[in-house]
C-alpha cells in the first residue's frame, strides 16, 4: 500500500473510491446544482422557465462530463496509476463500514475547493453572441461561475437579473474584448434594449473604463476554461524560494501535476531526481517568474546544487529559463488564489515548540533566532551538545510546525526535550530561567 507522508494541511486530498473514480469532479457538480437553485430562486417566477430552457443544454454537457468514465484528456481514468498495480481490490467504503471510521468531510479541504474553482472571477467583461441574432455580438459581465459554466449578463441591462443566461465557456460563442473590431465583426446590443441609450458607443466606453476583462487565453486556444491548476503544464517554470532565505529564489520546472500538487525540479539539473520536491501550486514560497525582479530578490541556485555546476553554467541555465519564461509565460491567473502572508510579532530569542524538519515525528522546544522582517522568521531546534549541528527552518506568522509554550501539555502530546538536556522529565519553567529567555504570547498564533 502507498503511503504518504503529510507535512501540511495542501499536501491533503479528500478521499475517493475504485467504484467513485470522480467523486472528487463531482463536488463541482453537487455546487453546481447548489448554484443553479440558488439562481432560480432569486428570479421572478415568470424568468424561472426561460432560464430552465437555457440551461439545459449546458446542463447535459456538463453532466455527460462529471459522469464520464473517460477523464479530461479523453482517457481512460485509473484510479490506481502509480501504485504498480498493487491494492486493485482496495475499496474505500468497504475499509470505511469495516473500521468504523468517517471521511474527513469535503468542506475541511480548503485549498481542494479552490483548486476547483473557475479562473473565470465575477465582474469580468467578455464579448458573446447575441441569443437572437448570432451573427452579431454584444458585451456581458460574468455573474457568477460554476466549474465551467457562466452566468452571463449583457451590458445595458444594469442590475435587472431577468435577461441572465447560463452558457458553457468550452461550447458558448464568447471571446475577449476587443476581439469583434480585431475581426470586424458587427457588436450590437440585445434587441429588448435597443432603444434604451441613445448612444451605445459613448456608454460601452464607460462600462469598459476602469473594467476587468476575461483573459484571451481563457476564452481561445488550449487553454480555454480550464481552472487555474488545469493550467499548469508539465514544463511550466516557476520561481521558488529558498528555503533558508526568504530573500533568494530559483527557477524549477513542473515535472508533473497531481490535482494542484506539483512535483518540482530546480532548473539546471535536468534528469537528476534527488532534489525534487512536491507542492501545493498555492504554496507562499512559489511565484512566477519574473516576481523575483519586480520584487527586488536574488536568482540564485540552493546552497545543496551550486557545487554541481560552475558560476557561468548557473548564469546560462538562468539565462535560457528566463528566455523560456518570457516565450511560454505560465498565466498569472494561476496565482490569483494565493493568500498573503500574516504580519508577525516574533522577535529573536523568544521559546516556542515547534516541529522538528529533520525528524517530523517530534516537536521540540525551540528558538527565534533570527527575524528577516515584518513576514519571516527563522527557528532553530534547540540542541545543548556542544558539537550540535545547526537545525533551521524559515517560517511565517502562518507556518503550522509552530506551537506556543505548553501547547504538548495541554494537548496530551509528548515533547522531546533538546538533545543534550539533561535528566529525563523536561520542565518548562525550569528551562527558561536556565536559557534566560521568554516564552511567546499565545497572540503571536492565530490558532
Amino acid at each position: 500500500m502507498t503511503t504518504w507522508k503529510v507535512n501540511r494541511l495542501s499536501d491533503v486530498v479528500p478521499l475517493f473510491t475504485n467504484q467513485k473514480p470522480f467523486e472528487w469532479y463531482e463536488l463541482n457538480q453537487r455546487k453546481w446544482f447548489e448554484c443553479f437553485k440558488q439562481t432560480l430562486l432569486a428570479l421572478e417566477p415568470e424568468s424561472r422557465k426561460a432560464s430552465l430552457l437555457s440551461m439545459q443544454e449546458s446542463t447535459t454537457l456538463f453532466l455527460e462530463k462529471t459522469q464520464s468514465p473517460n477523464n479530461l484528456n479523453g482517457e481512460q481514468y485509473d484510479s490506481d496509476v502509480g501504485s504498480g498495480g498493487e491494492d486493485l481490490d482496495f475499496n474505500w467504503d468497504d475499509y470505511l463500514e469495516e473500521t468504523g471510521a468517517s471521511p474527513a468531510p469535503h468542506n475541511s479541504f480548503k485549498h481542494v475547493e479552490i483548486s476547483l474553482q473557475s479562473s473565470f472571477q465575477p465582474g469580468m467583461k467578455l464579448e458573446v453572441a447575441n441569443k437572437n441574432n448570432p451573427d452579431t455580438y454584444w458585451v456581458a459581465t460574468i455573474i457568477t461561475t460554476c466549474g465551467q459554466l457562466l452566468l452571463l449578463r449583457y451590458s445595458g441591462y444594469g442590475d435587472d437579473r431577468r435577461a441572465d443566461f447560463w452558457c458553457d465557456v468550452m461550447t458558448a460563442d464568447l471571446h475577449p474584448v476587443g476581439w469583434c473590431s480585431q475581426n470586424k465583426k458587427a457588436l450590437r446590443p440585445p434587441e429588448a434594449i435597443c432603444e434604451k441609450h441613445g448612444d451605445w458607443t459613448e456608454f460601452l466606453i464607460q462600462d469598459l473604463t476602469g473594467a476587468r476583462t476575461a483573459p484571451a487565453n481563457l476564452l481561445e486556444g488550449p487553454l480555454r476554461g480550464k481552472n487555474a491548476v488545469d493550467l499548469i503544464t508539465p514544463k511550466s517554470l516557476i520561481e521558488l524560494q529558498d528555503y533558508q532565505d526568504p530573500f533568494q529564489y530559483w527557477i524549477v520546472r513542473v515535472i508533473e501535476n497531481v490535482g494542484g500538487r506539483l512535483c518540482l525540479r530546480y532548473e539546471g539539473l535536468n534528469d537528476i531526481e534527488k532534489h525534487d520536491q512536491w507542492l501545493f501550486y498555492l504554496d507562499y514560497r512559489l511565484r512566477p517568474v519574473g516576481w523575483c525582479q519586480e520584487n527586488g530578490c536574488k536568482l540564485d541556485p540552493p546552497t545543496e546544487i551550486q557545487a554541481l555546476k560552475s558560476d557561468t553554467e548557473w548564469k546560462d541555465v538562468l539565462e535560457q529559463a528566463l528566455c523560456e519564461a518570457e516565450k511560454f509565460p505560465l498565466p498569472l491567473e494561476v496565482f490569483k488564489d494565493q493568500s498573503d502572508l500574516r504580519t508577525h510579532c516574533f522577535t529573536a530569542g523568544m521559546k516556542l515548540e515547534a516541529v522538528d524538519p529533520r525528524e517530523p515525528f517530534s516537536i521540540c522546544p525551540a528558538t527565534v533566532t533570527k527575524v528577516f522582517n515584518d513576514q519571516y522568521f527563522m527557528i532553530t531546534i534547540d540542541d545543548l551538545r556542544p558539537d550540535a549541528r545547526e537545525n533551521s527552518v524559515l517560517c511565517h506568522a502562518d507556518s503550522p510546525g509552530i506551537l506556543p509554550v505548553q501547547w504538548c501539555l495541554k494537548n496530551g502530546v509528548h515533547l522531546t526535550p533538546p538533545k543534550g538536556y539533561p535528566g529525563l522529565d523536561f520542565d518548562w519553567a525550569d528551562y527558561l530561567k536556565q536559557c534566560g529567555a521568554e516564552t511567546l504570547s499565545q497572540y503571536c498564533f492565530r490558532n
